[in-house]
């Protein structure tokens, strides 16, 4: 009788596994909180395993970070709807609670994922959103609709201060919009430097 032959791994589908179940953690518990353990143990692999994947844990939730910035589909839409868009991406994204505006917040209490959100957000983000943008005020502009959208996402999802009604998310999805939407047109007051 020969021995089984061992199971080949799906290294794609366990780095995915590995990422969403970073993600999960580092959504809901600060940097120096989650541990390379939980990880492992949630994406039902080894912590070895996961550092071979992404070298360390600053590495996995840079990584983590990164697989959810989603700007690069969103400025794809039309720039008449992009407010729109926004909105919708940010608060009905298929029903996915993690977004790295959650990520972002619980990572302010380490220095080193604070480098990384900063980092992150920067090339992912407001770069290639000020380059969309374009002049007048371009970087500033995108800074705006950046820290509406961390906002937007903290009150509805990460900090809730208290339970919101499907009213309370329409009304301020539509507040959102149309403030991003003004700003993308040019028509909202950008702070003078």
């Amino acid at each position: 009788m020969t021995a089984p032959q061992p199971r080949k791994r799906d290294a794609q589908a366990t780095r995915a596994r590995i990422l969403q179940a970073a993600q999960t953690v580092f959504a809901r518990t600060s940097y120096a909180d989650a541990g390379i353990r939980e990880i492992a143990a949630r994406a039902g692999v080894s912590t070895t395993l996961l550092l071979q994947y992404f070298g360390s844990k600053a590495g996995l939730y840079e990584e983590a970070l990164n697989v959810l910035v989603p700007l690069g589909d969103i400025l794809q839409t039309p720039r008449a709807a992009f407010g729109q868009a926004l909105a919708e991406a940010l608060l009905h994204s298929g029903g996915q609670k993690i977004r790295p505006t959650l990520m972002i917040p619980l990572a302010g209490g380490d220095n080193e994922a604070a480098a990384i959100a900063a980092r992150v957000m920067e090339e992912r983000a407001i770069a290639p959103l000020a380059a969309w943008l374009g002049p007048p005020n371009a970087r500033a502009r995108a800074l705006e609709i950046a820290a509406m959208a961390t906002g937007l996402v903290t009150y509805t999802a990460y900090l809730p201060l208290r339970a919101h009604t499907g009213q309370d998310i329409a009304h301020m999805g539509t507040w959102f919009a149309q403030n991003v939407q003004a700003i993308v047109d040019g028509e909202a007051s950008t702070a003078k430097a």
